[in-house]
This record gives C-alpha cells, structure tokens and sequence, in this order.
C-alpha cells in the first residue's frame, strides 16, 4: 500500500497488479467489465460486486438466471450473455412502463 494513503486512511491507488490477479505465464485476468462484453464468459458473484452491483442485486442476479455449477469448482457462475439479456430486459428508458411492485396479500 501507499505509505501517505495509508496514514491517511485511503485505498491504495497504485496500479501495481495484486498478487491474486494472475496465473500462469504472466498473463492477467481480464476485468469483469472486459468479461461482461466477452462472448462465452462467465461472472462470478465477485465480478458482478465489481461492475458496482450490491450484495442483494447480485442475489436477486443469481436468483433469475442458470447457475453452472462446475464440479470439484466452489463458486457458482452465470453466463455473460445470460446476465446482458437480463439487464436489457430489465432496464425501461421510456419506451415501455416500468411494472409496479405487488404487493402480497395478507
């Protein structure tokens, strides 16, 4: 970390990479904006957390679409594609009304 942002209680803004971010032959993980635009890619609850969504939009995400489960792979994933079709879906710019939220009976 940066010595002044630390004392100063601010992230570290530096751009060298982490550690974590990448694997073999020096090669880094491409980011999860570069993934979302990517055809045949998968997200990770931790890219979504990166595209800026919260915790409970990231469930609500994972709640709508197929999850692949990929065996001996801990982390549940969802399809780009699948994700982009739900925010087109999902996203009302005038053309069409927005629904209402229902309310459970009593």
């Amino acid at each position: 970390m940066n010595g002044e942002a630390a004392r100063q209680g601010r992230p570290d803004t530096s751009p060298e990479p982490h550690p974590h971010d990448s694997s073999s032959g020096g090669r880094s993980r491409p980011s999860a904006a570069q993934l979302a635009v990517t055809p045949g890619a998968f997200l990770s609850r931790t890219d979504l957390r990166a595209l800026g969504l919260e915790r409970r939009a990231v469930d609500a995400i994972f709640r709508e679409l197929p999850v692949v489960s990929l065996p001996g792979y801990s982390r549940p994933l969802i399809e780009a594609e699948d994700y982009r079709a739900l925010i087109a879906k999902s996203t009302y710019s005038g053309d069409r009304v927005r629904p209402c939220r229902v309310e459970s009976p009593r």
